[in-house]
């Protein structure tokens, strides 16, 4: 999955000194005095965003400023959603869907969850729909919450070899050590031995989390939380690179597998910027097709089953050369094994928004030839292309249009379905519904 994430655990960023900033992905919000956004947050907030696409050479813009169409200047959104943070405020990207900001928070927040392999209870759901609070802050409560009750139970710990001079024997004689540095010393025994500790890999990853939050909170519950879980983790050791801690999830720390992940998500993410230089501040980011497919990829593993749905497989090539060399890697979003050991179905997701009465709905002519290459390649007999749904395409979800090759000795089925992302909850059986339909054409 890829995400933008990036903090400066330095810089104290508290966002209490101006309201947060609230816009739609590729929409865009004036600047100026008298404004949300001044002159010099505008600025600042552009700067960061410039440094993650130079750092990691992506050619989607995060945000662009450009020129007001009744004049002034504004700052424009790509089709990336989430959070900035710079000392002082919040820029917050919500998904283009329909619904307030509140239910779009929340919308977000599952389609998050699911793509990161981070369950949401619905009582967890409720709870943070019914907050008027920032995403960030939303995220926030999310993992102090979490943390917090996992915690009450202890900490996972583990044994860990220490070695020290103890003037009575502890754990095993360290022979080697014993009569040759400490020859002439009578009073020691050189021991090791085994204790029992909180500073483990796993805890060193949620102390990150925690301590890159702190610098952060602007909310008073979560920096009081925070505070308090700080406490709690004092015995645990600092690391240099969270992410690199060789973690093991197994049954003795099972209470915090999803919480190392939602701590992984807070920390970072395919798409890490630099903290070298200036402290710019924090960003968590979503390019929306990416977490789109994501979203929907792992729905599909939830409701048909791990076994039946590959994600971004990669083991077929287009083409081969007169060496016998496979050339052009083909990786389709999903392939669908057929309950009856049929082809698979190949599905792809579009974050694109459908019109009923553009030219075969808008429906982009280079994603239908590479889906039939896909057809092709997989053996499949039916494709799905899946866009989100909206009011102007059609009366509800579902598969909006059924189409066919018209090879009739080879027909392949396209189909062109559209889900309710506003509803995140409803996609599975929707999604269901539209894999395991019994009638191919009409």
């Amino acid at each position: 999955m890829d995400l933008l994430s990036q903090s400066d655990p330095s810089t104290a960023v508290r966002n209490t000194a101006l309201a947060p900033v609230t816009c739609r992905e590729n929409k865009s919000v004036c600047i100026g005095e008298g404004k949300k956004l001044t002159e010099g947050n505008a600025s600042r907030f552009l700067e960061l965003a410039e440094r993650l696409g130079r750092r990691l050479k992506q050619p989607q813009r995060v945000l662009t400023r450009v020129a007001g169409t009744r004049g002034g200047e504004h700052l424009r959104t790509g089709q990336v959603v989430g959070v900035l943070a710079i000392p002082g405020q919040t820029f917050e990207i919500l998904p283009k869907i329909a619904g307030d900001d509140c239910s779009v928070r929340r919308a977000l927040i599952h389609m998050i969850a699911v793509a990161h392999n981070v369950p949401l209870a619905e009582g967890e759901l409720a709870a943070l729909g019914s907050q008027r609070q920032s995403l960030l802050e939303l995220v926030m409560a999310l993992f102090v919450r979490r943390l917090a009750t996992a915690v009450q139970r202890g900490l996972p710990r583990r044994y860990i070899e220490r070695e020290e001079d103890l003037g009575l024997l502890r754990g095993r004689l360290n022979v080697v050590r014993q009569f040759t540095q400490l020859a002439v010393r009578t009073d020691v025994l050189a021991c090791r031995f085994d204790e029992l500790s909180e500073n483990t890999p796993l805890n060193r990853v949620l102390k990150a989390a925690v301590s890159r939050l702190a610098s952060i909170a602007g909310n008073a519950a979560n920096q009081r939380r925070l505070a308090e879980l700080a406490a709690r983790l004092q015995f645990v050791g600092e690391t240099p690179n969270p992410l690199r801690e060789p973690v093991r999830l197994d049954r003795t720390n099972t209470a915090f597998h999803n919480l190392y992940h939602l701590a992984r998500l807070i920390l970072s993410g395919d798409w890490q910027t630099t903290t070298a230089g200036e402290a710019m501040g924090f960003t968590l980011l979503f390019p929306m097709n990416v977490l789109f497919e994501g979203f929907i990829g792992r729905s599909l593993q939830r409701v048909l089953g791990r076994q039946r749905v590959k994600l971004q497989p990669r083991e077929l090539k287009a083409l081969v050369d007169p060496l016998g060399s496979h050339l052009f890697e083909l990786h389709p979003d999903v392939v669908i094994q057929t309950c009856n050991g049929g082809t698979p179905i190949i599905l792809d997701t579009k974050w694109k928004k459908l019109k009923r009465h553009d030219a075969n709905l808008g429906v982009k002519g280079p994603d239908v030839y590479q889906m039939l290459a896909y057809a092709r390649r997989y053996g499949a007999r039916r494709v799905i292309l899946l866009y989100p749904w909206h009011k102007g395409l059609a009366p509800e979800p579902g598969i909006i249009e059924m189409w066919s090759t018209a090879d009739a000795a080879e027909k392949v089925v396209f189909d062109i379905a559209a889900v309710d992302v506003g509803e995140p909850a409803s996609i599975p059986a929707m999604l269901h519904r539209i894999v395991e339909r019994t009638s191919p054409l009409r």
